[in-house]
C-alpha cells in the first residue's frame, strides 16, 4: 500500500506542477524584451504612431557640414517599410512633446516593424542635421556587442511593437533601463 500511495502523490504532485506551468505560460507578459545595450546607447526614448512608407517618396535631411555649410539629402521611403517622419505619442525620457513630428532617418532600415501603429524607438538626436520643415533629426540606436562599441556587422537597429497589452511591461523596463 505504501508504494501506491507514492506513486499517486507523486502523480497528483507532476500534475500539479504542469497545472502552475501551463497558468504562467497564459498568463506572462508577451512583452518584447528592451535591448540593455541599445538602453543604455539612446538618450531618448518615445513612443512613436508609425505609418507605411510612400514607394519611392522623398523625404530631405539637411545636415550641416563643417566648411561646407547645409547639405540635402534624400531619403527615400519604401512601401512596406515605416516612414521617416513619425508622430510623438508619449515621451518616456528625454523626448520632444506628444503630438510633435519627428524625422528618424534609420527608421526604414530598422526590425520589428510589423505595420502601422505605435512603437517604442530609442533613439539619439542628430544635432546637425533637421528635416524639411525644420523637424528634429533623430537616429534610432543600432545593435551593439554588450563588451565593446564596434557596431559593423551587428545588423540593422530594432524597435518594439507598443500595445495596451505590452505598454505596462515595456514601460517598465524603459524605467529600469533609463533612469
Amino acid at each position: 500500500m505504501g508504494k501506491r500511495i507514492r506513486l499517486i502523490v507523486a502523480a497528483v504532485l507532476f500534475v500539479g506542477w504542469l497545472g502552475w506551468l501551463g497558468a504562467t505560460a497564459l498568463t506572462k507578459s508577451h512583452a518584447p524584451v528592451v535591448s540593455r545595450v541599445q538602453a543604455a546607447n539612446a538618450t531618448v526614448a518615445v513612443v512613436a504612431e508609425l505609418t507605411n512608407g510612400e514607394d519611392g517618396r522623398a523625404v530631405h535631411l539637411i545636415r550641416q557640414i563643417p566648411q561646407l555649410g547645409p547639405q540635402p539629402v534624400a531619403l527615400n521611403e519604401k512601401a512596406d517599410r515605416p516612414a521617416i517622419m513619425v508622430k510623438v505619442v508619449e515621451s518616456l525620457k528625454g523626448g520632444p512633446a506628444p503630438d510633435t513630428q519627428i524625422g528618424v532617418a534609420n527608421l526604414p532600415d530598422c526590425v520589428g516593424y510589423t505595420g502601422p501603429g505605435r512603437y517604442l524607438l530609442l533613439l539619439n538626436k542628430d544635432p546637425a542635421s533637421h528635416f524639411e520643415a525644420n523637424r528634429e533629426a533623430y537616429m534610432i540606436v543600432g545593435r551593439q556587442h554588450p563588451s565593446s562599441a564596434e557596431l559593423s556587422d551587428i545588423g540593422p537597429p530594432t524597435i518594439y511593437p507598443y500595445s495596451d497589452k505590452t505598454a505596462e511591461d515595456i514601460q517598465k523596463q524603459v524605467k529600469k533601463l533609463l533612469p
